[in-house]
């Protein structure tokens, strides 16, 4: 039986959240196409009107991509990047710093205290922790040290060595079903430390960028934790609509 308050909600709302579920059981994968309004209209008894509505809603949080003579498909990675702009780093010439990639070490390892308060999981957890550099005319940029829970990505630290991708949450969309659907940031400002002087080629004491970032997918779960250490020639852009 409903609760009142969900009995009370609009129907293409409660269309909305069901499909959202839908879509975070993994029933269609990132890319794949759902049913057309019509058929959706018929499975849930709403009009065509309300089925269109509820995907409306969710094409514009950009987690659905309505495409003209194609049908509707669960966004990629790549179709949220500009909206989402989950690389913010920038040069001094206005190009975004993600040119190359290249990675220093995979490695599992054991929850920190750290790492269990952001993931909400017990210290000593698996995790697996990559170091890698973001490189921008041949030259590092950006040292990146990512925390990657093993409850929610078993195996992750195989399919990264394997692999080596370019764009990480289109890994973890295409191998696991986790759609990032929010990150969270904090900004300081740093002095270099000795692994930073070796990767980035910086002064010791430099002054350096920092920025913290969290991943959530879309059930709210933090499955990513990354810092980024920048040099003090880049910037960080923050845009808004």
């Amino acid at each position: 039986m409903e609760q009142p308050a969900a009995a009370n909600k609009p129907l293409y709302l409660r269309m909305k959240e069901d499909l959202l579920r839908r879509v975070q059981s993994g029933e269609w994968r990132p890319g794949e196409l759902i049913p057309s309004e019509n058929a959706l209209a018929a499975e849930y008894g709403v009009s065509v009107g309300t089925a269109r509505k509820a995907i409306e809603e969710l094409a514009d949080e950009r987690l659905l991509v309505r495409q003209r003579g194609r049908g509707t498909t669960v966004a990629m990675h790549t179709h949220r990047q500009e909206v989402l702009r989950h690389y913010r780093l920038m040069t001094k010439d206005g190009e975004r710093v993600n040119e190359e990639t290249s990675y220093l070490d995979v490695a599992s390892a054991r929850a920190s205290s750290t790492e269990a308060k952001v993931f909400g999981v017990n210290r000593g957890t698996a995790v697996t922790r990559v170091r890698r550099l973001r490189l921008y005319a041949k030259q590092p940029v950006v040292l990146e040290f990512l925390s990657l829970r093993e409850d929610v990505l078993p195996g992750v630290g195989a399919l990264i060595r394997a692999t080596q991708p370019e764009v990480l949450y289109a890994l973890l969309e295409r191998e696991y079903h986790i759609i990032i659907a929010k990150v969270s940031e904090k900004i300081m400002a740093v002095k270099a430390e000795a692994e930073d002087t070796e990767a980035l080629g910086v002064r010791a004491g430099e002054p350096m960028l920092e920025i913290e970032r969290v991943a959530y997918d879309l059930n709210g779960r933090a499955v990513e934790r990354r810092i980024m250490r920048a040099r003090n020639d880049t910037y960080y852009l923050s845009e808004f609509a």
